[in-house]
């Protein structure tokens, strides 16, 4: 498959902002019409990556999250994706389903205002799946993604 300017070029701009509906809908299309992930081969590093915040912005769409899962899964396979990307998104789709995660990406608002982890499935094996795809332990991801959280929503004195 040749690269796609124009595709590339799209995904960009809808990752860039616009409405959330329509940028599923054209996600959809994307994928109905490429019969695949719009990985690396065919939009670049930055299409493919515009892709994925597509995809992981969907809240509202669990169907088009849980279809963009299954194509980056064999997109990844085929060294044509980011595997951070499939991870980030599997978790969320774990956690749409009420699932426990798998690499601890995922954070909610706990009961008290603070950051916490979503629930993670077999925590004692979190750091060895995080490991294998580059990411840093749990622990130290859990601690930076608190502290970012903090930072943005400290209230001034």
């Amino acid at each position: 498959m040749e690269r796609d300017a124009a595709l590339r070029e799209e995904l960009l701009a809808l990752a860039a902002g616009g409405e959330s509906t329509t940028r599923n809908d054209r996600l959809w299309e994307v994928l109905d019409d490429y019969e695949c992930w719009p990985g690396w081969k065919l939009v670049g590093t930055d299409g493919s990556e515009a892709a994925w915040l597509v995809a992981q912005w969907a809240i509202e769409d669990v169907g088009l999250q849980r279809r963009c899962l299954e194509m980056l899964e064999v997109a990844v396979a085929c060294n044509d994706a980011d595997p951070v990307h499939f991870a980030y998104l599997a978790d969320r789709v774990c956690m749409n389903d009420g699932r426990d995660q798998l690499y601890g990406s995922q954070f909610v608002l706990g009961e008290d205002g603070e950051l916490e982890a979503w629930p993670v499935d077999d925590a004692s094996a979190v750091d060895a799946r995080r490991k294998r795809l580059g990411l840093p332990p749990f622990a130290v991801h859990a601690a930076a993604m608190a502290s970012e959280w903090r930072a943005r929503h400290e209230r001034p004195r």
